[in-house]
């Protein structure tokens, strides 16, 4: 090390000042200060690099740069007394004045830069300008937060970021409610509960975390609240605190570079000072929160399952490097779906997380958590059990307006489903610029339907499925982003990361039961519109298991939608019969044909059901297609009797296991007739039946309320036409029914439902419970 008028630094003090930025400024000791405003400073002048603390003239100084045309000398120091500037003031105007002197040094700007933690105090400022006087050296006394203002001006950007969109919370419908704020819980893997203030805490301490989700689950609305959270930190703090830097990496389209990712985050968001943007991070002087790792695009995907790790990887290189090459005390936060993977730990390594990443998760919203959503948009509304809890489909209830009269058709689960359906589809579509919402609802409309090939409606499917889906609906091979499109896919997740192993072929699983009947019922109405065509329907079914009451009622509104007719569905049931697929799809076209118009369709068509599992199938008098059909080999989890009054047809049931008879205690005979070696393991309690509540010692309206109410109460998210609702009843019961069902309505029992031909009552959310205590106990029960 060489002093006198040479220039020096000594190297061992360099990896100390590599620090960064401590943890709490405000408690910070004076290294850790002066090591925060070198890297500020050094950012400033030379990112590449850097340039001190100096030796020089015997005596050291904090920094100096030395550029081709300039030279900053800079002290940096916690103190606010007047001697320390003055002593400061004096050294660094020494060495200016004697590096001006040097002929290399002529024509150069020389600076000084007296930078305090907090603002310096007038006495400092006036000791300092009382030394310059009449000297040409120029010293400056600013305070840490002016010199991160020269770096960058973080609330410039801040006011920038703030008007631009965040993350998908930029594509849902605008809504004409108050903005408000649920408190959002973060659930981490290593146990226990977080909130958003919590996280914002540990960020500013420099941890990082990974915050993974589904579709809809409202992980780019948390991002947002934490930004938020460490904007109102950074600025009461007077900057003091990192700025939190938020880029939406769906804006990251072919970038290879950190910087181009910042470049054009800046430009996306109208920051003019790009290059000062890039500058700052690398200074440490800002927390990153990145959202959507799963919505870049990378340059090409070949298809397959094996080399889908691969094209993850490279996709995400730019967002890893930009990870990893952030200060090591800099706050990292990124989220996205975590479907997006076929593991956690290939989600880690792709990402540049290391093992000390904090892995977060958000669930749906629990009872609390909806009840206050709905109180603060004013939303009045008792809501019904199918009703989904997820913060996305919630948000666009409420931003449809669908909240606003009780008797909305929202009441409908068919009609909510189908409408949420193509709500989160267009939502998606506006990520991708030449991908319509019809498109996306096709192609996951095709994908359950090949799910259920795998046994199960909700999957898995794998990556040569989802290609066959898009081929299907296309008829093409997915481009660059038809591929995304289909990694991207809304509803679909990894059922459990840690067992999916490159050997099941990145499986896929609908995150929601109900979404994947509704897609399915989309499907199934393409078919019945167009059976001829080389839909995948028009193939033999190889799963057993047929639709749900809600796939029936999305594939009916479908068809009324493009005016098919019972006529035309009859007619593609039929061909189905010729050709000898008396399959899940035969049933379900079937079901679809009575809901359009029973007793319409004049065939004296005997159909036959082979094979197919039903988790519930309600038999009705009113449809002479039905008992004109014959279930063999079935098996029927729910069979529900309650629409048969005596005397009436029903179908024939052959070698059929029947789990659960709905509606009788024991085998009624006009059914047991009609069935040949079945097997019925559980019938309804006795109390339970329309002809036992009929009988009860209580007033007839209460014994018709508990009619109609165990009815729609009979399965989980079911509803009741309301011609059903007289059935099982004498004359003068069902003359009470109109008033007894519009009492139910008002106390909240219930819920109407527009269902084109005739009214739907649904089910209404919470009050289950005490429909089964009034069953069980009808001396107790008033409405």
């Amino acid at each position: 090390m060489k002093h006198g008028g040479q220039l020096s630094w000594p190297t061992t003090c360099l990896t100390c000042y590599e620090s960064g930025w401590p943890s709490m400024p405000q408690d910070e000791s004076s290294f850790e200060f002066e090591a925060r405003a070198l890297n500020i400073a050094r950012a400033i002048h030379d990112p590449a690099g850097l340039q001190g603390p100096v030796f020089y003239q015997g005596r050291e100084r904090d920094a100096i740069f030395v550029t081709s045309d300039a030279i900053h000398a800079y002290e940096f120091t916690t103190r606010r007394d007047v001697e320390k500037a003055k002593h400061d003031a004096q050294k660094t105007k020494d060495m200016l004045t004697e590096l001006q002197r040097k002929p290399e040094n002529a024509f150069k700007s020389l600076t000084g830069w007296f930078v305090t933690r907090e603002e310096p105090t007038a006495d400092q400022k006036k000791v300092i300008a009382q030394m310059l006087r009449g000297s040409q050296v120029v010293i400056h006394p600013i305070s840490v937060t002016t010199l991160l203002g020269r770096l960058c001006n973080s609330e410039a950007y801040l006011a920038a970021r703030g008007k631009a969109p965040f993350g998908s919370i930029a594509y849902s419908i605008r809504q004409n409610f108050p903005d408000v704020k649920v408190p959002v819980p973060f659930f981490a893997k290593q146990g226990g509960l977080l909130h958003v203030g919590d996280v914002s805490e540990r960020l500013a301490a420099g941890s990082r975390f990974l915050l993974s989700g589904e579709f809809g689950i409202g992980k780019s609305h948390a991002l947002r609240e934490i930004y938020l959270s460490l904007r109102k930190a950074h600025l009461r703090s007077h900057k003091l605190k990192r700025f939190p830097l938020h880029i939406n990496l769906r804006d990251c389209v072919g970038l290879r570079s950190p910087a181009e990712i910042i470049r054009r985050h800046a430009e996306e968001i109208g920051f003019p000072e790009g290059d000062k943007l890039i500058s700052a991070w690398r200074a440490g002087s800002c927390t990153l929160l990145l959202d959507g790792f799963d919505e870049v695009v990378p340059p090409r995907w070949l298809g397959s399952a094996s080399d889908l790790k691969d094209f993850r990887w490279e996709a995400l290189a730019p967002v890893r490097r930009l990870i990893e090459e952030t200060p090591t005390n800099s706050g990292v936060i990124t989220c996205g779906r975590s479907h997006y993977f076929s593991s956690e730990k290939e989600m880690l390594d792709a990402l540049g997380f290391g093992l000390t990443c904090n892995l977060l998760t958000l669930n749906d919203f629990d009872k609390e958590q909806l009840q206050k959503y709905l109180d603060l948009v004013g939303v009045q509304w008792s809501v019904p059990d199918w009703m989904p809890t997820r913060p996305l489909l919630i948000g666009y209830l409420v931003s449809m307006q669908l909240f606003s009269e009780i008797d909305s058709t929202l009441g409908n689960p068919t009609t909510a489903w189908r409408k949420l359906f193509s709500a989160v589809c267009e939502r998606e579509s506006r990520m991708f610029v030449a991908v319509r919402p019809q498109v996306i609802q096709r192609l996951v409309s095709r994908v359950a339907t090949i799910a259920r090939s795998n046994g199960d409606e909700t999957g898995p499917v794998d990556v040569s499925m989802l290609r066959t889906a898009f081929i299907d609906v296309n008829g093409r091979e997915p481009d660059e982003e038809g591929s995304q499109v289909l990694l991207r896919l809304p509803g679909l997740a990894i059922a459990d990361a840690e067992t999916n192993s490159a050997l099941d072929g990145e499986k896929r699983y609908f995150v929601d039961k109900s979404l994947a009947e509704t897609a399915y019922g989309e499907d199934l109405a393409q078919y019945l519109i167009s059976p001829y065509d080389s839909h995948a329907l028009s193939r033999s079914a190889s799963w057993v298991q047929a639709a749900s009451e809600l796939g029936i009622g999305v594939a009916t509104a479908a068809c009324v939608d493009a005016g098919v007719t019972a006529t035309g569905v009859i007619a593609a049931a039929k061909r189905r019969q010729n050709n000898h697929q008396y399959d899940a799809v035969l049933a379900d076209a079937l079901r679809v044909h009575f809901e359009l118009g029973p007793g319409k369709g004049n065939t004296r068509e005997q159909f036959l059901i082979e094979g197919v599992i039903f988790p519930f199938l309600t038999l009705s008098g009113d449809d002479p297609i039905q008992s004109r059909t014959t279930f063999s080999d079935c098996v029927i989890e729910t069979l529900d009797v309650s629409d048969v009054d005596a005397g009436e047809k029903v179908p024939i049931f052959r070698n059929t296991i029947i789990g659960y008879l709905e509606g009788a205690s024991r085998i009624p005979d006009w059914l047991n007739k009609n069935l040949t070696s079945c097997e019925i393991y559980n019938f309804s309690a006795p109390n339970r039946t329309t002809a036992a509540i009929m009988e009860l010692k209580i007033s007839p309206e209460r014994r018709v309320a508990l009619a109609i109410l165990k009815k729609i109460y009979a399965q989980p998210g079911s509803g009741r036409k309301e011609g059903a609702l007289f059935r099982g009843m004498d004359m003068r019961s069902r003359e009470l029914v109109p008033d007894v069902i519009g009492k139910l309505v008002s106390g909240g029992w219930i819920s109407p439902a527009p269902a084109g031909r005739e009214h739907l009552y649904v089910q209404v959310k919470g009050i289950r419970g005490r429909v089964m205590r009034a069953l069980d106990d009808p001396a107790s029960f008033y409405f």
